[in-house]
């Protein structure tokens, strides 16, 4: 099979390899250490680095699925579409519904249904979308993956490095660290997943032939 031919789109690279390349590595230091996986890395050949990247493929959808199964254990099944929830009760949002209402000649009065239909309407027209999802979700996978990271953080710390003092040292810096960058992750996991739901409905006005005459009508209410 040539996988030069393979096509694979913003969402491939960032939201599944990228992600799975991450849990590989975690792995090799937690069953190998950290300067196993640091030479194996430096002499990986051409059609291994091409199995890696199928292997983080398949493995970034695993990842992906269980930080999802996480967020919504924890912060319940819709707080990755509270965005679209707070947008759909504004008083921004009255424009979106009459723009809608016009089209179909009827309300929608669900916010999901909503957000389904404009995005259908854009037809393409917002690409950048895209890269907002796929960002929202590399950084939901970070999170996973520094919870995870204490397991390798562990074992490069009490096997790598001695004494003991030396060791917890090593592991208090590297547990701060996989804090912060899971804290990070997190704040940019929630803006960039409000920007690829609520623009959406900006978007939307945009294209809508009857989006002017909608905010001429309603200026003068």
């Amino acid at each position: 099979m040539d996988f030069s031919k393979l096509k694979l789109d913003i969402y491939d690279l960032l939201g599944l390899i990228l992600p799975g390349l991450l849990a590989i590595a975690e792995g090799w230091i937690v069953l190998r250490g950290w300067a196993a996986f640091i030479l194996a890395m430096s002499r990986v050949s051409g059609t291994g680095l091409t199995l890696l990247l199928v292997f983080a493929f398949g493995l970034g959808q695993i990842i992906q699925e269980f930080g999802d199964v996480v967020i919504r254990f924890a912060k319940g099944k819709r707080y990755l579409r509270n965005s679209r929830d707070r947008f759909w009760i504004s008083d921004e949002a009255r424009l979106v519904k009459h723009a809608i209402k016009a089209e179909l000649g009827h309300d929608i009065p669900s916010s999901d249904a909503a957000f389904d239909y404009c995005l259908t309407k854009l037809k393409g027209r917002f690409d950048k979308r895209d890269i907002f999802v796929a960002t929202s979700d590399l950084c939901r996978s970070f999170v996973v993956l520094s919870v995870i990271g204490i397991v390798p953080a562990c074992r490069i710390s009490f096997h790598d490095i001695g004494p003991l003092d030396r060791s917890l040292k090593s592991l208090a810096l590297l547990i701060a660290l996989l804090v912060s960058a899971a804290l990070l992750a997190w704040r940019r996991m929630v803006r960039y997943r409000a920007l690829s739901e609520v623009t959406v409905f900006r978007a939307y006005l945009g294209v809508t032939k009857k989006s002017e005459s909608l905010r001429d009508d309603m200026s003068s209410e």
